[in-house]
């Protein structure tokens, strides 16, 4: 064991820690060998060596880092060419790292790609595999900006819609479509919020 993974772990027990795909876990013992988290709400313990600790175990995001993953959860997806298997390896990994932007951008991704599903009336938004990973990052996610701020999960969640669903109005379709047909005239609805 080197000396500069000891230095790397620089976690105290009590501390708050984010352990890859299991979530937010407390630091239980500390030893120059091991690490012992404990995840109160599932009722788990793990050990691990400080090696495999210093690779897979991180502090809770900060202020700083919740307001850049704001920023990724409101940008658009990126459209990458791969096609679905490759793309769902991707994002398999990236759930599996747990690291906080890669899991904002499973979110994004996952919910731009619905969006355009449910605009289009396409029967098959997200398989289940990817409808799965999806749930599993907002909720790890979730948990995580919840401990950072100090707010239970739900809150941390209901923010991460709103980052998702940005600054931006969504405007129904069939007011897009009156819209489009009439374009010096508002229809009704729209208008009276115009004036607001």
């Amino acid at each position: 064991m080197a000396v500069d993974t000891l230095e790397e772990l620089r976690f105290a027990v009590g501390d708050l820690v984010v352990y890859a795909s299991h979530g937010i876990g407390r630091v239980a013992d500390r030893n120059n060998a091991t690490v012992v988290l404990e995840f109160e709400e599932r009722g788990l313990s793990v050990t691990l060596p400080i090696e495999r600790a210093a690779e897979c175990v991180r502090a809770v995001s900060t202020e700083n880092e919740i307001e850049d993953i704001g920023r990724t959860l409101g940008e658009a997806d990126v459209a990458t060419g791969e096609n679905w298997q490759r793309r769902l390896k991707t994002t398999r990994g990236k759930v599996t790292i747990g690291e906080a932007l890669g899991l904002a951008e499973v979110i994004r991704d996952a919910s731009r790609r619905d969006e355009r599903a449910t605009a289009r009336k396409e029967p098959g938004k997200l398989s289940l595999t990817e409808r799965q990973l999806y749930l599993k990052a907002r909720q790890l996610l979730a948990d995580e900006i919840g401990a950072s701020r100090g707010v239970e999960s739900a809150e941390a969640d209901a923010w991460i819609g709103d980052q998702i669903a940005g600054e931006r109005e969504r405007v129904p379709e069939r007011e897009l479509v009156s819209v489009v047909q009439a374009p010096g005239e508002l229809s009704g609805r729209r208008a009276r919020r115009r004036k607001r």
